[in-house]
């Protein structure tokens, strides 16, 4: 049975409707039942984040509804969270540690475990920081129960262990660029979706591999990076899905995914995979974020398509709008339905035009050359294929300049 939670929001401006929304989903996949919601608009209040008089209101929404835990879309300090624990009886957690929550429960490598651990263990240091000063000004008593010395060998361990995990993941890291740098030494291009959770990435994945991947309509489905070869045009690429993105992501957090998120700089091609189907605000708000996530990454522009999705879910004139607003990045914008299958050969186009280093030849393959055709035909695009009737093959061929010239080496 799901845990009820009530949501908190303190906007320092306006309310925002798609936050709560999206909180809402947040909440859910992480398996909550969200009985109430309370928003404020104010400056933030340095002992509880929201006013006084809303954690009073918040006292009698709990007591009223049997709630089991309180949830903050808004970063707490870690004497934010202390205060109000302690006045309203329950827990108490913010955003942050809400996206952690549902990492933990989708994550599949040991990587992956390992991202969400540093995650954790970094949040943890800044509160055990805190918490030292704290007790030095008399503020906690009985934290862990021993006092500053347990505070003090906790915040040691922390230290040691965020060490021990950021030396592993460096090399983790180190191998992924070796292993990407093969795949495109191999003949092969590397083509990354990314975008904003939910967007419909895993959808495409299937379509452009005509592998499955892991779709459940909820938040973050994909957390380790997917890949799979395939030919897109006749070229020999590596399809990628990568983890989606969310507005607001915090710092820690994007460090410690950058394994993961770091992909998508290997990259030759990166498909931005948008949602269309929502209102045109929302739209251009998850754009944005992606956009501004990928120039944080260093990813060159020049490499991005925008995939406009969902097509199939609103009307010619809305896709026409939706589509204009887009295309005023300067980016290349492809109408599609990854679900319908429509405009996936529009979009291979745009993919092939951006491929970088391709070379045409033309071989002649001798009969004891035959390992020749076969690498022509697994590393390139093949254009033309004609036996010249005495056991030669004429072959034209598209590729990567390096194999290319390796295998016209290799026939002379």
């Amino acid at each position: 049975m799901s845990a009820n939670v009530i949501l908190v929001f303190r906007f320092e401006d306006k309310v925002k409707r798609s936050l709560i929304e999206e909180m809402i989903d947040l909440a859910e996949a992480a398996g909550y039942h969200v009985v109430d919601i309370i928003t404020q608009t104010r400056a933030e209040d340095p002992r509880y984040n929201i006013g006084i008089g809303k954690v009073e209101e918040l006292k009698r929404v709990i007591l009223e509804n049997n709630i089991k835990k309180v949830i903050f879309y808004n970063m707490l300090r870690p004497s934010q969270a202390y205060n109000l624990r302690k006045e309203l009886k329950v827990e108490v957690m913010d955003r942050y540690e809400l996206i952690l929550e549902i990492f933990a429960s989708r994550a599949g490598s040991r990587e992956a475990k390992m991202q969400i651990e540093l995650a954790k263990l970094k949040r943890e240091l800044s509160f055990a920081r805190e918490y030292i000063n704290l007790q030095k000004r008399g503020e906690l008593h009985g934290f862990l129960g021993g006092g500053k010395y347990a505070v003090d060998a906790y915040y040691t361990y922390i230290t040691r262990r965020i060490s021990q995990i950021e030396h592993t993941l460096e090399k983790a890291r180190l191998q992924k660029s070796m292993r990407w740098s093969r795949r495109s030494g191999g003949g092969l291009y590397l083509v990354s979706l990314s975008g904003y959770t939910r967007a419909g990435k895993s959808t495409l994945f299937e379509q452009l591999t005509r592998k499955e991947a892991y779709i459940d309509g909820k938040p973050f489905a994909t957390l380790s990076t997917l890949s799979r070869r395939t030919k897109i045009s006749g070229y020999p690429v590596v399809v990628t899905d990568t983890i989606g993105f969310i507005d607001s992501l915090p710092d820690q957090l994007f460090d410690a995914f950058y394994t993961t998120l770091g992909e998508t700089l290997f990259a030759d091609v990166i498909i931005l995979v948008v949602d269309i189907s929502e209102e045109i605000d929302e739209v251009m708000r998850k754009f944005n974020t992606s956009i501004e996530i990928l120039s944080n990454l260093g990813v060159s522009f020049n490499k991005i398509v925008v995939a406009a999705n969902k097509i199939d879910l609103t009307d010619s004139s809305d896709v026409h709008k939706k589509v204009n607003f887009l295309a005023a990045s300067k980016l290349p914008v492809i109408p599609i339905s990854a679900s319908k299958g429509i405009g996936i050969d529009a979009l291979s186009k745009v993919i092939v035009s951006k491929l970088p280093d391709k070379k045409s030849e033309t071989l002649i393959v001798e009969p004891n050359h035959k390992d020749v055709l076969e690498e022509a035909l697994i590393k390139c695009k093949v254009h033309e294929l004609t036996p010249d009737g005495e056991g030669r093959i004429r072959i034209i061929i598209e590729g990567r300049s390096e194999i290319i010239e390796r295998l016209k080496a290799r026939c002379s």
